[in-house]
């Protein structure tokens, strides 16, 4: 078959810039695919607190074993399924990539704020159901936006190096995420549980972890709304 990249095709001249971490640094000082990388970056990084802290939350609030925490997680996969197979592709043609970047990430920091409240007196597995819901809800409608976004930020002979970076920069944040929940988790006093293991879950970790992932979400949400904002400023502007 004959080379679809030609010799003056922009793909050759994007290749022959480098790798790693020089792309990079390049797509970072692109101001527009910096906010969106950094706007992945935080969600990633509170979705990664989320999924790593769950399960001892679960554990800890309602005694719930992996096979029953499983089932939960599979709730809102499925959730996920039939918002990313099925209903992204229109929300995105009526309401853009940017507003749903905001709604995703203001439902995801409401839900993780809002979780720790719930337990078997509170609320019970119908609160813990809406909970996962929601955040699933705007996990689904920001995180394929946001990578809609970061490749419409570039051009035809670099959407394959910014889709890249942004799987580079996803890894990072899946690193940074699970270490920061086991920080905060074991950011209280150890107890020792019935099976005389000392543990460090409680109630403050368990806040604690999850308001530090709210917190996260809601820089991601005001990056997300200034960027909004700017875009539309600057679109008036140029009319």
């Amino acid at each position: 078959m004959p080379e679809t990249i030609t010799p003056d095709h922009p793909a050759r001249h994007s290749a022959a810039r480098g790798r790693g971490l020089r792309q990079v640094i390049d797509c970072l000082k692109q101001p527009v695919l910096a906010f969106v990388l950094t706007i992945y970056f935080l969600f990633i990084v509170a979705f990664s607190i989320m999924t790593t802290a769950f399960s001892l939350y679960t554990m800890f609030r309602f005694g719930y074993d992996a096979q029953h925490t499983g089932y939960l997680f599979a709730y809102v996969g499925l959730i996920a399924v039939i918002i990313q197979g099925g209903l992204i592709g229109r929300l995105v043609k009526r309401f853009g990539e940017l507003p749903l970047v905001i709604v995703g990430a203001l439902s995801f920091a409401i839900s993780l704020f809002a979780v720790p409240f719930v337990g078997p007196a509170a609320g019970g597995l119908a609160a813990l159901l809406v909970g996962g819901g929601v955040f699933s809800l705007g996990n689904s409608l920001a995180g394929p936006a946001l990578t809609s976004l970061a490749s419409k930020s570039a051009g035809p002979g670099e959407q394959g190096t910014v889709l890249g970076v942004t799987q580079s920069v996803a890894s990072l944040a899946r690193a940074v995420g699970p270490f920061l929940a086991a920080v905060l988790i074991n950011s209280s006093v150890a107890h020792v549980g019935a099976d005389g293991v000392p543990h460090y879950m409680s109630d403050r970790s368990l806040f604690v972890t999850f308001w530090t992932a709210a917190a996260i979400m809601i820089v991601a949400f005001l990056l997300a709304f200034y960027f909004s904002r700017r875009n539309s400023l600057t679109s008036q502007t140029a009319q």
